[in-house]
């Protein structure tokens, strides 16, 4: 079966190499995108050491386009059709999903520490109930991503970066959420160093920074 690695949309800029299984990797057109595939035997089981393969041989293939999107684990197809199929009615969407991570990395921020409190609750909309519940939810959705925590942080940061995406754990624990930042891929030091440089102005709250990775946080949704 066809194995999924990443989508790309431009030629390799040196041997693509092995798989997860060690099978020789290849460039599949897809319309105006391509894909990185393999062929293995069966759907891989998602351990340690799997993940771990899989994610260094995302790696090494981000070192040799300006754009990729990583697939999802495990994404297989039974023949190029099958491929072809899936990928067809999101073209438009991952070529636009192509264009922002083009030439940038992402930069994984965690945030540890205690949550900001609420201190006045917000007035109560007015309508019924169905308006009232429309606006709770739409509040608990911007506050799953939101981090007002680091907001000084975000701010120092904000020229940076291309693209954020944000997720915040309501569950209790010391991790307050996580920042997914897209930066262009010379700039991860200018990063780096106004982080360290603004991470004082959080309230004590401890921020952790890994990367650069590839753009896993970046492909869109509905894609594989």
């Amino acid at each position: 079966m066809i194995y999924l690695y990443a989508l790309v949309d431009e030629e390799p800029s040196g041997p693509l190499g092995a798989g997860i299984v060690d099978e020789p990797l290849q460039v599949l057109p897809q319309g105006k995108l391509a894909a990185v595939t393999g062929e293995t035997p069966k759907r891989p089981r998602p351990d340690r050491e799997t993940l771990e393969r899989q994610d260094a041989v995302v790696r090494r293939l981000a070192g040799l386009f300006a754009a990729i999107l990583p697939a999802r684990f495990g994404e297989t197809f039974a023949d190029e059709a099958a491929l072809a199929h899936r990928l067809a009615p999101r073209e438009r969407q991952v070529s636009e999903a192509l264009s922002l991570v083009r030439g940038c990395v992402q930069m994984t921020l965690r945030v540890f520490g205690d949550p900001e409190l609420i201190s006045e609750p917000e007035a109560a909309p007015a309508g019924g109930p169905g308006t009232r519940y429309l606006a709770a939810r739409r509040r608990e959705i911007e506050r799953s991503h939101s981090l007002p925590e680091i907001e000084p942080l975000r701010e120092a940061l904000r020229p940076l970066l291309r693209a954020e995406r944000i997720e915040r754990h309501e569950a209790a624990g010391p991790l307050l959420g996580t920042a997914y930042h897209l930066v262009l891929r010379e700039e991860t030091g200018a990063y780096l160093a106004t982080l360290e440089a603004v991470k004082g102005r959080i309230g004590g709250r401890r921020v952790a920074a890994t990367g650069p990775w590839p753009p896993y946080a970046f492909a869109p949704e509905a894609a594989p």
